[in-house]
């Protein structure tokens, strides 16, 4: 009788020696019918099937390294196997997935299994499946297909059972869309939240895929080439831009699906909007600076139009820019800084009225006197006077 050590070191090398001849099985390493029927069997494998396909098994948890993902894959495996009483057989295939080869007619249970794993693993698989086989020995076009069918999770989203007789053809993409990139990034800039930057994101995948999907190495070549456009165009009209996170392309490409894509670049805008908001405010108060030491400097003949030409602005766009930022309009300012140097001339100089009045920008005595009581609540008289008491 053998002892329970060597039973289990004998299970060990049948399962491995049964992962090696299946791995070689769907890489088209061709043998006989006689062969490899003899060779199922001595493997202790099921040699005959209806219709034979196979399913490809991949889980969407992430993790910290080969070792770690290995044992996991194995633990799938093992658990896959007894759930299984029809014949049908698991192991790992080289690319780290646990493939199932089962007979077409026992197609349902890949939904049993699905659901199984999810509770097992506490989250969701991917599952890739291939076209039947009419003969064992071409199951290889069946794997081929499975692995095809995976990739199109990039379109469906995680945790789907996704049959290659599904898919359609990807669409080609002629040439890079740049006056798509320039739409987007004017909704960018017109955009007053984060709301508005995902529609607008949304909108360009959408117009891009309003074809049919295309091949998945597009898609992550245009991202990139999408997210170096908006960058650029953003650092032209910005002087002086903050430190901010660049986008980072290996990120990007491995990311599994476009939505993943799709937050990403979401995030990203989201990001590069708050730093650009952050820098055009900081400007603004820069412009409004420059412009209040202007009125200051040259209140006797400061002007909408004189100061603007000084910071470099349109009148109208200033003017708009002072009462957003000051809550004042640029004339109410100009009086307040008028009517204060006024104020200091009354009390520290000897000029008469009409002489204070022109040196702060008032040609007409009378309408400066009418300015000053309003602002003051006395003439410039009685206020120099109070000033002398």
């Amino acid at each position: 009788m053998l002892k329970e050590g060597l039973l289990f070191e004998e299970d060990i090398i049948l399962t491995w020696m049964r992962d090696r001849f299946l791995r070689n099985l769907v890489s088209d390493e061709r043998c006989t019918k006689s062969d490899l029927i003899d060779s199922l069997s001595r493997l202790k494998l099921n040699p005959y099937y209806t219709f034979p396909a196979l399913a490809l098994i991949e889980p969407t948890a992430h993790f910290e390294d080969e070792h770690e993902k290995t044992i996991f894959l194995e633990q799938m495996r093992d658990f896959l196997h007894k759930q299984l009483s029809d014949g049908s057989v698991v192991f790992l295939d080289e690319e780290g997935r646990a493939a199932l080869l089962f007979s077409w007619v026992s197609k349902d249970l890949l939904v049993t299994l699905q659901h199984k794993l999810n509770e097992q693993l506490n989250g969701p698989v991917n599952i890739g499946v291939g076209k039947p086989c009419s003969q064992l020995y071409d199951i290889y076009h069946s794997y081929r297909q499975a692995a095809k069918a995976l990739q199109y999770k990039f379109y469906r989203g995680t945790g789907q059972i996704i049959h290659y007789s599904e898919l359609g053809r990807y669409e080609s993409l002629q040439q890079y869309p740049a006056d798509k990139e320039k739409e987007l990034f004017n909704a960018f800039k017109a955009a007053e939240s984060s709301a508005e930057i995902e529609e607008s994101v949304n909108v360009f995948f959408e117009w891009l895929l309003q074809k049919g999907p295309i091949d998945t190495q597009s898609v992550y070549d245009l991202t990139v080439r999408l997210l170096v456009g908006m960058e650029k165009k953003a650092l032209v009209e910005t002087e002086n831009i903050s430190p901010y996170e660049h986008f980072d392309v290996m990120t990007i490409v491995k990311l599994e699906t476009l939505e993943e894509i799709k937050d990403y670049v979401i995030r990203f805008l989201i990001g590069l909007k708050e730093v650009l908001s952050h820098n055009q405010k900081e400007s603004h108060r820069s412009i409004i600076k420059k412009t209040i030491h202007h009125m200051e400097q040259e209140c006797q003949y400061a002007s909408l139009q004189s100061v603007a030409r000084k910071v470099y602005m349109t009148p109208t766009y200033l003017s708009l820019l002072f009462k957003m930022n000051t809550g004042k309009t640029f004339i109410e300012h100009l009086t307040d800084i008028r009517i204060n140097k006024a104020k200091d001339m009354l009390k520290r100089t000897h000029f008469k009225n009409y002489e204070v009045a022109e040196k702060v920008g008032y040609q007409d005595p009378r309408y400066f006197s009418q300015i000053f009581k309003k602002k003051v609540g006395l003439s410039p008289s009685e206020y120099r006077e109070s000033i002398g008491k």
